[in-house]
């Protein structure tokens, strides 16, 4: 039974020597398996032993399916894909479908005001399809296409809006609840970074069409 030891750990050095998390966290189950079962068959049983190599063969066996899960294929539809390429080509599409989780779509008609000056927002909204306008007195209305960022100013400084927004013709919009959305980034430090860098390339993009207006 002395061979089961030295399979084991023969194991566990392969596992420590692969760069991939799968397949460590693969050579440790059956590492841990093979030494449950030298644990098992022993003369007298050494359960505490046992005992926490159950343990640590749940916990693997756990962090297996999860990764399992997050190396699936990701589906999106084209409306999603477009808004993808359009908004937040920065992301992967993995890291895009986790923050879609937290999206809702919404249409808005034309001449329809859906950002009014001085009313609190709640949401952050990108253009999916269709057109709008911003509309500050006294100034020359910025045209937004889709892919532009509707309420960042609001979610970055937690400001009223300065400007009404209207939509020119039948507009499609992706919008995420202001709250909700810092709360899940908050625990994503490098997913915060490329949505805020994708909000910022915005904001650059829309001081270009106002100058040239």
């Amino acid at each position: 039974m002395v061979v089961l030891i030295h399979v084991a750990n023969v194991l566990y050095v392969i596992s420590y020597l692969v760069k991939d998390i799968l397949w460590l966290r693969l050579l440790t189950v059956v590492a841990g398996s093979v030494l449950l079962a030298y644990y098992v068959l022993l003369p007298v049983p050494l359960w505490a032993a046992i005992g926490w190599n159950i343990i640590f063969l749940a916990i693997n066996l756990r962090q297996i399916h999860v990764l399992l899960l997050e190396r699936r294929p990701v589906r999106l539809s084209p409306e999603e894909l477009r808004l993808h390429q359009l908004a937040f080509r920065s992301l992967t599409q993995r890291e895009f479908a986790k923050l879609l989780r937290i999206a809702h779509w919404e249409d808005v008609a034309a001449d329809q005001r859906f950002v009014t000056k001085g009313q609190a927002l709640d949401r952050i909204m990108v253009i999916a399809d269709g057109r709008a306008r911003v509309e500050i007195a006294g100034a020359p209305g910025v045209e937004l296409r889709p892919g532009c960022f509707v309420g960042e100013m609001s979610y970055l400084t937690g400001q009223t809006p300065n400007a009404d927004v209207v939509a020119a013709e039948k507009t499609r919009l992706a919008s995420w609840p202001q709250t909700e959305l810092k709360t899940y980034l908050g625990r994503d430090a490098e997913l915060r970074a490329i949505v805020q860098m994708a909000i910022g390339e915005d904001l650059i993009a829309k001081l270009g069409y106002s100058r040239a207006a």
